[in-house]
């Protein structure tokens, strides 16, 4: 009997070693006993674990021969070692899940090696949508097997139709309509041109030869549900170990790109365009009109301005977009005797304050979605002054309906909410000759349906308001996508309208200095970069976060402290907020109490080191730290 090293779906960061007859090949899918069961796992060559007891013997072999492509396994592998997790868990992310069902795979063709072919990356940065996915349909026409991949499925699908019959559309990701693509993509039975969103990025596309990312700064890349990771770095690690050329295209670049193109020639101001200056319009909140909102302390305002210039858009036959990314009614309630906010029992999350099914409302966390009750005490000090702070969309839809009856605007004008949990408004509204929606970041997608002649960010501050590291960027990016996004033949005729505390100035001030020469994203990056560094954050270092219940904290530091890796603790989810102290009681559930280790490295080698024995199949009874890599 030989000893066997197999890579199973768990928690863990080990492979597992059982007796087999033989040694299989790598990617070779296995059945195991594991527990009082089984599970499906795939050979790996190398990694025994050193185990001298007795070993438990395979249960079958399912696969003759390996049936992953050739860049499956090192894309894997580096999944694994740049997000901090398991192979297991990379493979559990990555494949298909009827993979580790142990589903038949049907007939393949030969995928032709081209891996370890240096390719060198091309930029495409033009902000106008017309332009530059005609250019990416032009780049396609050449024939070669290609994968190009949207952040979002709807664009991806747009696309497709824009492509005719010479592509083929990757689904969604539900399981019966994956695990079919994918036999088809193997067996050779579709184009070799394919186009998906993010649950296209394994694609097996045979004798690929380019990846194209398009919309590459778009924040929608990195997913929300552990592991944590960024698929746009994920499709750039795979073109190299394919040896495709990689085409990185949008609006704007990312903080990493613009790092390597500010390198080869001073910002990249010459490899894109920008606009003018004139198209947006800054507003000072003090200065605007803010009706009080009751049961809520703060007030929302809403300028002279942005009403003259919403009726001008919508007596143009145009429609305008008030975009306040806030949910409910309020997005945040704290308490006044401790100061601390409500969180989430479940996952930390901010609970914001929803009114719309009954008067008392309800607490609704926006990370998990979990509902409760409003309290009558603070859960954290008991204290009985509970106060709402910054109002949501509950809150605007009457001001809105208020202001535009001031201006003599039609009582038949639509007036849409839209919140990203249901978009049939946002399909049914361009039957109107225009009006006005109202909704979070995803009544952007109506800028790609209709003539949208203005865009109005309420609280443009609010967008930037986290203290994470990146929240500016993503800030910006929004607005820059406000003002282009779009299949409109003109879009300079667009107008965006920021209402701010600081009116073009800081994060605002690449709005202002956007020229045709001199895109207004190359004086953000210029100046957000120079304070990252300076902070050693992403792109120059990794932010790892990591959550551990109270009885794992002292032998994680103490880990960390022998390896001398720099830590710093906080019972806040927030990177940059304050410290706290070692032994002070974390916040959030009284059930199982978390403490948060954040750590800046410069390489992970060390810090997976130190906490691979946080990470073993042995500590199956007692639970696992939650790890989040950041690069960018």
């Amino acid at each position: 009997m030989e000893k066997i090293s197999v890579a199973l779906a768990g928690p863990w960061w080990g492979a597992l070693t059982y007796s087999a007859p033989q040694k299989y090949p790598e990617g070779v899918r296995l059945l195991v006993p594991v527990g009082n069961g089984s599970r499906v796992g795939i050979a790996l060559d190398g990694g025994l674990d050193g185990f001298d007891g007795e070993l438990k013997e395979i249960s079958a072999v399912i696969d003759d021969e390996p049936v992953l492509p050739q860049f499956a396994m090192p894309l894997i592998r580096w999944f694994s070692e740049t997000y901090l997790c398991g192979i297991g868990t990379a493979m559990k992310t990555l494949l298909p899940a009827n993979f580790l069902s142990g589903d038949e795979l049907g007939p393949r063709v030969a995928m032709p090696r081209r891996i370890g072919v240096a390719q060198p990356d091309l930029f495409l940065y033009e902000p106008g949508d017309p332009v530059r996915l005609d250019r990416c349909a032009e780049m396609l026409s050449d024939g070669l097997p290609s994968l190009i991949c949207f952040p979002v499925y709807d664009a991806a699908k747009a696309f497709a139709n824009r492509m005719g019959g010479r592509a083929f559309l990757y689904p969604r990701g539900e399981v019966k309509a994956e695990w079919k693509a994918w036999n088809a993509l193997l067996a050779g039975d579709t184009c070799n041109i394919v186009v998906g969103g993010q649950a296209a990025a394994m694609a097996p596309v045979p004798g690929l030869a380019r990846i194209i990312v398009e919309d590459e700064s778009n924040n929608v890349w990195r997913t929300f549900r552990p592991p944590v990771f960024n698929v746009r770095s994920l499709l750039a690690k795979r073109a190299r170990l394919e040896g495709a050329s990689l085409v990185l295209a949008g609006r704007m670049p990312s903080s990493r790109v613009y790092r390597k193109l500010g390198a080869a020639n001073g910002g990249a101001e010459s490899e894109a365009r920008g606009g003018r200056g004139k198209n947006f319009l800054f507003v000072d909140l003090k200065l605007a009109y803010a009706p009080p909102v009751k049961g809520v302390q703060d007030a929302l305002a809403v300028s002279e301005a942005l009403v003259r210039e919403t009726a001008s858009a919508i007596s143009r036959g145009s429609w305008a977009l008030w975009i306040l990314d806030r949910k409910g009614y309020a997005g945040e309630v704290f308490c006044e005797e401790c100061g601390r906010s409500l969180r989430c029992g479940k996952c930390g999350g901010a609970m914001r304050w929803e009114i719309s099914s009954d008067q008392a409302g309800a607490l609704v966390c926006g990370t998990c979605r979990a509902s409760e009750g409003v309290p009558e005490s603070c859960p954290h000090c008991s204290g009985r002054l509970l106060t709402a702070k910054r109002p949501g969309l509950e809150a605007l839809l009457p001001i809105a309906k208020t202001a535009l009856a001031k201006v003599a605007i039609s009582g038949q004008t639509p007036i849409v909410t839209i919140t990203g949990d249901d978009n049939a408004p946002l399909r049914a509204a361009p039957t109107a000759p225009g009006g006005l929606v109202i909704g979070t970041r995803a009544a952007l997608a109506f800028c790609d349906i209709a003539d949208v002649g203005l865009v109005g960010w309420i609280d443009a501050d609010g967008e930037a308001w986290s203290q994470e590291y990146d929240a500016r960027a993503r800030a910006f990016g929004l607005v820059w996508e406000s003002r282009w996004r779009g299949m409109a033949k003109s879009p300079d005729d667009r107008l965006v309208v920021l209402q701010s505390r600081r009116p073009g100035v800081e994060w605002q001030r690449g709005f202002a200095d956007d020229r045709p020469s001199r895109p207004g994203w190359a004086r953000f990056w210029k100046d957000e970069m120079k304070e990252r560094a300076e902070f050693s954050m992403p792109p120059f270092a990794s932010l790892v976060r990591i959550e551990a219940s109270a009885r794992d904290v002292r032998p994680l530091v103490a880990s960390l402290d022998s390896s001398r890796i720099e830590y710093w603790l906080s019972d806040s989810p927030d990177p940059q907020s304050a410290p706290a102290q070692k032994d002070a009681p974390p916040h959030g559930s009284a059930k199982s109490p978390r403490t948060t280790i954040w750590i800046r490295a410069r390489g992970l080698s060390a810090l997976r080191s130190a906490l691979a024995p946080f990470f073993s199949i042995k500590r199956a009874g007692r639970g696992y730290p939650s790890v989040t890599a950041r690069h960018e």
